[in-house]
């Protein structure tokens, strides 16, 4: 039989929240939720709430009635079953059979890890050191199935022992409730006087087929690992996006950069396990009535490092300024590359490459804006200051400047110059060209080099005039 170990969060949105923004654990904060009844009701509180009298099932109503200055944020289900989903990705290192239960829980198939860290004691200390550093609530059940497994973590029964009697016993003790069969099923159930697994399984499994039908018996061969369990193993997202409510709004930059840490903490470890890096990133502020304010951020090199997107988004704030009140962050990379060497090594010293031009230009690129920094080319046309184009910053010329004799930089109007202070070096080129668009252009160019060793494009017409100059 195969044996499973879940691990369920009870309080993984709160828990979520309180890791990201930190700030929350000095003030009561709860989740509240409709639920089936449409009564809005406590689901999850901090220690802050706890400590002031606040309890989980309790109304909106009487915790505020309690706690006066009680923070209340509806419970997102879907942003949860998120925040699983990452967590999943962050264990995915070290544990790589993990079936998702959102919103809340995780089953590890344990057989190979319990080869691998030679018992289930360690492997469970290995866990719950990983939970402690996500700063996370989790309690730990195994058992034959991953649905029995769910059942006991669920009622908050740690049960860790492989032995099948200790498993056996733990699921039967069990009310009927805690199961996840539907209400008529277990008023049946309680009618009939069975109120734990225990008092079924003492029934025939014929019996139980006859009285309560056949779906009953498979769930039992379920629970019991009798049956095997249709599951689908966690493949790690080959994206990433990240996205969070923040506990108050927030008016100023300043107070945006301790949660934007922690997400691009988050970005740097989906990197990291990947081997993977970015040279986009969009980060979205969600204000009130669903407006947003994007923010992309262009980088000229790959990267994956926290502190450098941190750094390129600092010097982006002064051209997005906050006209309205943040309530919740976004951030997404679509396009992940493989890392090379000149992304930086995962293990090298990130002082090394800060003088790089790659680093100087996505600064430029960050502060400037995209488009503002590019680098000039030349086209084929011929005609001066119609054979300028601009191309991608970083990217090397195809060296036509070298071949044609042209100049990169043009000027965009001619400048008078005095031939006294220059010398000639190369020339005349005759160029007669644009006769296709009534543009007609007919002059002789000469490469010439000024008192101070610059070097320029010269052509004569009249009188001397400065084109543009070399690099």
């Amino acid at each position: 039989m195969s044996l499973w170990l879940y691990c369920h969060f009870p309080q993984l949105l709160m828990d979520t929240v309180c890791r990201i923004h930190p700030v929350v654990d000095d003030y009561p904060l709860a989740f509240y939720d409709n639920g089936q009844t449409n009564k809005e009701t406590i689901v999850q509180c901090n220690a802050k709430a706890v400590a002031a009298g606040v309890e989980k099932g309790q109304s909106i109503a009487l915790a505020q009635s309690l706690v006066p200055e009680l923070i209340c944020r509806q419970y997102s289900m879907k942003k949860e079953a998120q925040a699983l989903q990452q967590l999943a990705d962050k264990l995915y290192q070290s544990v790589d059979k993990q079936v998702l239960f959102p919103p809340q829980g995780i089953a590890i198939a344990v057989e190979s890890l319990l080869r691998l860290y030679q018992g289930m004691d360690p492997l469970v200390c290995h866990l719950q050191e990983q939970f402690q550093a996500f700063e996370l609530d989790a309690c730990l059940s195994l058992a034959y199935s991953p649905e029995a497994a769910q059942c006991l973590a669920q009622a908050g029964v740690e049960q860790l022992s492989t032995d099948r009697w200790d498993i056996h016993q733990a699921l039967a003790d069990l009310p009927v409730e805690q199961f996840g069969w539907n209400a008529k099923r277990v008023e049946k159930l309680k009618k009939t006087g069975i109120k734990t697994l225990q008092n079924l399984i003492q029934i025939p499994t014929a019996q139980i087929g006859k009285r309560f039908g056949n779906e009953l018996v498979k769930a039992l061969a379920v629970l019991r690992g009798e049956q095997k369990s249709s599951v689908h193993f966690y493949q790690p997202a080959e994206r990433f996006y990240v996205s969070f409510d923040l506990v108050t709004e927030i008016e100023r930059w300043q107070g945006l950069l301790f949660p934007l840490k922690r997400a691009l903490k988050e970005l740097e470890q989906f990197l990291y396990q990947r081997q993977k890096a970015i040279r986009q990133l969009d980060i979205t502020l969600h204000h009130r009535e669903q407006q947003q304010t994007l923010i992309p951020l262009r980088l000229a090199s790959d990267s994956w490092r926290a502190s450098q997107f941190l750094q390129f988004i600092q010097l982006q704030v002064d051209r997005y300024p906050l006209k309205q009140p943040v309530m919740a962050l976004s951030l997404r990379a679509d396009y992940l590359h493989e890392l090379d060497s000149d992304s930086g090594q995962l293990l090298a010293d990130a002082s090394r490459h800060q003088g790089d031009l790659p680093d100087l230009l996505s600064r430029l690129q960050a502060r400037l804006g995209e488009r503002a920094v590019y680098s000039p080319a030349l086209s084929s046309d011929f005609r001066p200051l119609l054979n300028e184009q601009k191309q991608q910053p970083g990217v090397p010329t195809t060296g036509s400047e070298r071949i044609a004799k042209r100049p990169i930089w043009l000027l965009e109007t001619p400048q008078p110059i005095d031939i006294q202070h220059w010398r000639l070096i190369d020339g005349p080129e005759r160029l007669h060209t644009g006769w296709w668009d009534e543009d007609t252009t007919s002059r002789d160019y000469w490469v010439a080099k000024d008192n101070q060793q610059r070097t320029g494009w010269l052509f004569y017409q009249q009188q001397w005039f400065l084109q543009g100059w070399f690099s």
